[in-house]
């Protein structure tokens, strides 16, 4: 796995292989008495049988929003499991059969609910998300062929989120599980690719699904992270005066304000294009603690290339601001950051990082 610096982390890293546990009986039909509003049903319809996930929207609203979403844009359609590894999971929402990743319209990245007390057990759906990156996941899940109590442990910061579990067609997710797979260089993580591609050919939702009464689950979720972070900004505003003053003196200009409340100077302006949350972009940059010490610099080896929905939302958002050949200084407070959780073994709990970005292009 790539270090928490660099945000080409693959998706889903885990550090085995080796995760088998033995396999629990079927997830069963949901109960009568569970709100069905907050329970909706996919069906997907791949070319070995049907598979049909009850989603769990009481716990893991927004994944289950985002899931819903992808499902009612067509997004799955004609995707693949293309990753397989019987003693682990299978993988899907993000190539074709001619494995090409499908990018377009990706959503941002979304918040991680893996502490909603759903677990990696045989059966259940969880997403996908780049290793390092707890708020990365996108479009791409996977489905858990064996207990796989490891996810359910953090590892960066985080765990990996289940949001539903199989209700019918386990014996389909079995026969993909123990499809024929061979090694593809498009994705260099060994023999998980399966040799005859089994598509989605549609994914689509079963029954009526009442989204408003799962967006106001979400609007509850949201209300409640942002009145948190109000708090913790206020403290953080209290304690950050001499890291803006400094700032402010050694580049001789006033420190601005981002929508999303990151601290900035533009040291020199650009003239290009400005990116959009799902392109691919190339930067320099060098980032620092506000005691001065670099944690990590694109000077050292070359020019960093990743996806502008799959870093820090410090990054997403203050990137995203700037126009190609422009050069800024950003403060990110911890929430825009690595939060509680550190990173990389150089960057402590609820720090405060400094990053001077220059963008390159857009890829």
């Amino acid at each position: 796995m790539l270090g928490f610096a660099c945000p080409l982390a693959l998706v889903l890293a885990v550090t085995s292989l080796s995760l088998a546990q033995t396999a629990a009986p079927a997830a069963k039909p949901s109960d009568d008495k569970k709100d069905g509003a907050l329970h909706p049903r996919v069906r997907l319809e791949t070319t070995l049988g049907d598979i049909v996930l009850e989603l769990n929207a009481e716990k893991a609203p927004i994944s289950v929003e985002n899931f819903l979403a992808y499902v009612e844009a067509g997004h799955y359609d004609g995707l693949i499991f293309h990753r397989v590894m019987p003693d682990f999971m299978i993988q899907g929402g993000g190539y074709d059969a001619d494995m090409n990743e499908r990018r377009e319209k990706l959503r941002p990245g979304i918040k991680n609910e893996w502490q909603n007390g759903l677990k990696n057990v045989r059966g259940s759906i969880a997403m996908a998300r780049l290793g390092g990156q707890p708020d990365s996941a996108t479009a791409q899940f996977f489905i858990n062929v064996v207990n796989n109590d490891a996810l359910d442990m953090a590892r960066d910061g985080a765990a990996y989120a289940v949001f539903g579990k199989v209700v019918e067609g386990l014996d389909v997710v079995d026969k993909i599980r123990h499809t024929e797979t061979a090694e593809n260089p498009k994705l260099p993580m060994g023999k998980v690719v399966p040799t005859t591609p089994v598509v989605i050919r549609k994914a689509g939702t079963v029954g009526t699904v009442d989204r408003e009464r799962i967006k106001r689950r979400v609007t509850e979720i949201e209300e409640e992270a942002m009145a948190a972070v109000r708090k913790q900004r206020e403290e953080w505003e209290k304690g950050i005066a001499e890291t803006v003053q400094k700032v402010e003196s050694d580049t001789g200009k006033k420190v601005q304000r981002t929508p999303k409340g990151a601290l900035y100077v533009v040291l020199a302006e650009g003239t290009g294009a400005i990116p959009k949350a799902t392109d691919r972009v190339e930067v320099h940059y060098t980032g620092t603690l506000t005691n001065g010490e670099v944690f990590d610099s694109s000077r050292e080896r070359g020019p960093a290339v990743f996806g502008l929905n799959q870093v820090i939302s410090g990054w997403t958002e203050g990137v995203g601001l700037m126009k190609v050949g422009e050069k800024r200084k950003y403060i990110f407070p911890p929430d825009m950051a690595y939060g509680a959780r550190g990173a990389g073994g150089k960057i402590p709990p609820n720090a405060t990082l400094i990053f001077e970005i220059e963008l390159l292009g857009i890829k």
